[in-house]
């Protein structure tokens, strides 16, 4: 499926309109001519939007269980896509996107659920998302419109992954990504309100990644997150919108076990925590779910700036 590619300066960036306006390349300008990947490269040819670089996650971020909750005094069920029945990462990251506008640095996009006779949304709704690349970071807009009649929850975010290692093999990753607290989780989703713990509290502070396999789910995400490469002297600095309150840490090893680490981790900003619409409903606050009116939008800004030393 064919990229558009964005370029300024020694950043390189390729977006996916086919495959949910999602990201296929971030990269940077490294030794010999070479572009490094600040987040793991797709295939050339890739079909797969969970293979890409990052993606988009609307109507809702990560995970519902069962692909079912309660709206208004009514339930609302979904298609689930996992073989833990769980509804997970929107309806947008698979979907073919149109292109409003492009240019060498800049391209927009929208998608419109009613041209979608199968959308697993029960409410009409349109997605933009605005992507522009400049000599040291690349931003991205995205607003989520409510085109129903009727008001309807939602949740959005990003799921980028960074490489482990830039240019330099000696490379340990760093991260700092201050956050107040850690959910409680049952298959991905969260069951109970956050609270601090030592993973939440190293976060505070820059340090390696952690050697372990991690998906852990965070309240309280100051909006900025900053990982460093530092043989290679690099640092990505992550700054998201003040709604974008949570943030997804995934960390994955071979089959799940600690020892065998992949080359990428995930570091994900979000409104809203997984399963964010059940455990509101059960009467846990701050889960980070909006309401959105006929003709409002939820809007998130991430910026992913990009600097060497």
């Amino acid at each position: 499926m064919p990229f558009h590619t964005l370029q300024a300066g020694k950043l390189r960036a390729s977006i996916a309109p086919e495959l949910g306006a999602g990201i296929a390349d971030l990269s940077i300008l490294g030794p010999s001519g070479f572009y490094y990947p600040l987040m793991r490269r797709a295939a050339p040819q890739e079909t797969n939007a969970s293979l890409l670089a990052s993606f988009i996650m609307a109507p809702w971020a990560n995970r519902i269980r069962n692909g079912s909750f309660s709206f208004g005094g009514k339930p609302i069920t979904l298609r689930t896509n996992t073989g833990d029945a769980m509804a997970q990462h929107g309806d947008v990251r698979k979907r073919p996107w149109s292109i409003v506008a492009h240019s060498a640095t800049a391209i927009s996009l929208e998608y419109d659920s009613r041209n979608f006779s199968d959308s697993n949304w029960p409410w009409s709704f349109r997605c933009k998302a605005d992507y522009s690349l400049d000599d040291d970071s690349l931003r991205v807009h995205l607003a989520v419109t409510n085109t129903d009649t009727t008001a309807f929850p939602a949740g959005c975010g990003h799921h980028p992954y960074f490489s482990r290692r830039l240019w330099d093999d000696n490379d340990i990753l760093e991260v700092e990504a201050p956050v107040n607290g850690r959910y409680p989780v049952d298959s991905g989703c969260a069951i109970g309100p956050a609270a601090p713990d030592a993973l939440s509290h190293s976060l505070a502070a820059s340090a390696r990644f952690p050697d372990e396999h991690i998906d852990a789910v965070f309240s309280g995400f100051t909006g900025r997150a900053r990982l460093r490469w530092p043989k290679s002297r690099v640092t990505l600095t992550m700054h998201a919108s003040p709604n974008m309150t949570h943030l997804v840490v995934f960390a994955p090893h071979a089959n799940g076990k600690s020892g065998t680490p992949l080359p990428f981790v995930a570091v994900e900003p979000q409104t809203q925590a997984n399963d964010g619409f059940n455990l509101e409903n059960r009467g846990v606050s701050g889960t980070g779910t909006q309401r959105i009116e006929p003709g409002a939008s939820l809007e998130t800004d991430c910026r992913f700036e990009i600097g060497q030393d």
